[in-house]
């Protein structure tokens, strides 16, 4: 008949997923178990940083430190030297922006 509404059919049915099983996105599994990123072996997992030393680019210090995601992370990092830093020197941040010792606070770019 013309006038029944028609069934619509997912193709494929519902209920396939490519994810792993135990992924937890799905009714019939339970919720992932938590990962701890601090650990060996993920990114993020050096101490923070406390020192930033000038060069083209600059290090981070202690060795092993994570790097700053970006120009407001800088704060409480020690500049080395507490001079301004000189054209070009610089450190690489996190998000891949630079930022500099002005001699009294942090700037974003190249000195």
């Amino acid at each position: 008949m013309a006038d029944e509404p028609q069934t619509l059919q997912a193709e494929p049915a519902p209920g396939w997923s490519n994810a792993a099983a135990d992924a937890g996105i799905s009714s019939r599994e339970p919720a992932p178990i938590p990962i701890d990123m601090t650990q060996g072996g993920f990114s993020n997992n050096g101490p923070a940083a406390t020192g930033a030393t000038a060069g083209t680019p600059g290090t981070f210090t202690p060795a092993g430190c994570d790097s700053p995601d970006k120009l407001a992370e800088l704060t409480g990092v020690t500049a080395v030297p507490a001079t301004a830093w000189t054209t070009g020197q610089y450190v690489l941040l996190g998000d891949g922006t630079f930022a500099h010792w002005s001699s009294t606070a942090w700037v974003a770019g190249k000195a």
